[in-house]
């Protein structure tokens, strides 16, 4: 997953301009110049494995620095279920035995809910050894966020696959119906998923709107969903006012960094 895209107007010099989005899968590092003021990604490189690609292109003054690391482990859990200290329960409790890494938590204020996660560690220190400041951000708030918000005129279906992994939310009428995260290896597991959860919340197909992202996706497993969710499209699409700036192919595929983008300026 490479790319290298400049919009003609990006300055690095500007001063306290640019938003600086960070996003580190297992296989791919990837970064945004977000301006938050015109609403647009003014840069966006990507490239395969764990080293920030194009330095010289950062932003020099960025009015901050944010980033992700996907896959990650998370949950979320009521404030009011939540004592302090006992963050790391939650999460065995979810995820089994924990490996070693920063457990961190964020508040979910819509939900009166706390998002409880853990970061890939090597994945963090990519970003961190550059930018010790930089503020992480879980994937599990941010398809959170974009659920509720795009759920609001009409029921929301947000798929995010990073590896093995499949993260969905729900969102419906302002609400949060289901946020729950599982191991998909291809695109019929992901299908089985995706049809397994609509039935348990007792949707039809036909009502909901379904929006896919992340950096694992082929054609063939989009081509398989189309066959059964007639509105499916990429969470991103070609063209897109966040992106008018930036002729990028697929760009549901760092869905992940336009949304920490987004949510972080």
């Amino acid at each position: 997953m490479e790319a290298a895209h400049r919009s003609v107007h990006y300055d690095r010099g500007r001063e306290r301009t640019y938003h600086l989005g960070i996003l580190v899968t297992s296989g791919s590092t990837s970064w945004c110049a977000y301006d938050p003021v015109q609403g647009r990604c003014a840069a966006l490189f990507s490239a395969k494995g764990h080293r920030l690609p194009a330095e010289e292109q950062f932003p020099e003054h960025p009015t901050g620095v944010s980033f992700t690391a996907a896959p990650e482990l998370s949950t979320l859990v009521p404030e009011s279920a939540l004592a302090i200290g006992k963050e790391k329960e939650h999460l065995a409790l979810v995820h089994g035995p924990l490996p070693t890494g920063l457990l961190r938590d964020e508040p979910m204020d819509a939900l009166g809910a706390r998002c409880v996660y853990l970061h890939d560690e090597a994945a963090e220190r990519v970003v961190l050894d550059r930018f010790p400041g930089a503020r992480p951000m879980a994937l599990r708030s941010l398809l959170v966020d974009r659920a509720l918000h795009r759920g609001r005129e009409r029921t929301t279906l947000l798929l995010h696959r990073a590896e093995k992994r499949l993260d969905i939310a729900v969102g419906r009428s302002g609400g949060l119906l289901l946020s729950n995260a599982f191991h998909a290896t291809n695109g019929t597991d992901v299908l089985y998923y995706v049809l397994f959860v609509l039935e348990q919340l007792q949707l039809p197909l036909d009502q909901v709107n379904v929006l896919a992202g992340g950096t694992d996706w082929t054609m063939d497993d989009l081509q398989l969903l189309r066959g059964y969710l007639p509105h499916i499209d990429p969470a991103y699409s070609r063209g897109a006012p966040l992106l008018a700036t930036l002729d990028i192919e697929a760009p549901e595929r760092w869905s992940a960094l336009l949304d920490q983008v987004v949510c972080a300026s």
